[in-house]
């Protein structure tokens, strides 16, 4: 399974093999489609990921992150760029259902 940060320490020569391998693993946040676009999908992340902070490029806007800080069984706040107003980030809160809890907004 992909580990917190595991993204960060992959040398440029070991990138394309690297990617290959995280499209396997159900828990690796690929973007718009994938297993937290929904409550289910959340959820389970929630109870399966470890604790940590996890990372990948923004599909919408390359060159920056999506987060995802998963406190295992508790919940996650997904923060990304805001997809409405690109000059603010937008931190979405989710219980351990997957369910929206709350959401905010810090300048990017």
């Amino acid at each position: 399974m992909i580990q917190p940060n595991d993204i960060n320490k992959v040398s440029d020569e070991d990138w394309e093999d690297f990617k290959k391998r995280a499209a396997k693993d159900e828990l690796y946040y690929t973007g718009p489609g994938d297993l937290l676009d929904t409550a289910e999908g959340r959820a389970k992340f929630c109870r399966f990921a470890e604790s940590g902070a996890y990372n990948k490029e923004d599909p919408v806007f390359p060159g920056y992150k999506i987060w995802v800080f998963n406190n295992r069984g508790e919940g996650m706040v997904v923060k990304r760029r805001s997809r409405v107003d690109p000059s603010v980030m937008e931190d979405v809160e989710f219980n351990a259902e997957g369910v929206e809890i709350s959401k905010s907004y810090e300048p990017a």
